[in-house]
């Protein structure tokens, strides 16, 4: 570092960058290992426990162990949760094809228990990932957290979801370049609102594998 308070800034907004960029790639790199389908999901989960250590301690921690050690400890899980979420949005999506054609008294019906549904789903699925990286909760725990969190603190979400819609416009703007950064984007959103309603909550009671993510509790 230098004296100079100007040239400090521009150097630590370049580490960042750096590192961003780092993720960014690294997310890639194990997504195609996993063969795409089945690693989406774990290198998603790897990518906010990195975010995760990045905000309880600093940018300075081994980004591509990190990363791999929570690719491998969270695959299964990751993938379950993953595929879960693509088999319950596609039966919402067959719900909505049904309200659509759907006549008469009915379809009101259809279209208010679709709203609620779809809404608790978004709701749970935007914490899911963060809660898995963050406890140790057993598979049923983890989605229950998610939801509590989800639709007790309904500020988050509205949070999470402004950030979202800041990145997708950025995109919009310049696609090219910030198009490679929707991954990172998009996890540093997620797991800052979650990590910031996460304190603010109890801690749910953990696995005894879960020790370790205990003792990072704050």
């Amino acid at each position: 570092m230098t004296g100079n308070a100007v040239v400090n800034r521009l150097f630590q907004a370049l580490e960042i960058f750096v590192k961003v960029t780092a993720l960014n790639a690294v997310w890639l790199l194990f997504t195609v290992l996993g063969l795409g389908v089945f690693g989406f999901f774990p290198a998603a989960a790897a990518l906010l426990a990195v975010v995760r250590k990045w905000l309880m301690e600093g940018m300075d921690i081994p980004l591509f162990r990190t990363f791999a050690a929570s690719y491998k400890s969270e695959f299964v899980k990751a993938n379950l949760y993953g595929f879960l979420i693509v088999l319950y949005g596609w039966v919402l999506f067959v719900n909505y094809q049904y309200m659509q054609i759907a006549t008469g008294w009915l379809q009101p019906v259809i279209a208010v228990g679709f709203i609620i549904t779809a809404v608790l789903f978004l709701l749970t699925v935007t914490f899911l990932f963060p809660s898995l990286v963050h406890f140790r909760l057993s598979f049923a725990e983890n989605i229950k957290f998610a939801f509590l969190l989800g639709v007790t603190k309904f500020y988050l979400p509205v949070l999470a979801g402004a950030g979202l819609m800041l990145v997708y416009h950025a995109v919009l703007y310049v696609p090219g370049i910030l198009g490679f950064f929707i991954p990172s984007m998009t996890g540093l959103i997620l797991m800052s609102v979650t990590y910031l309603g996460m304190r603010k909550v109890p801690v749910p009671k953990q696995s005894p594998a879960g020790s370790e993510a205990s003792a990072c509790q704050v």
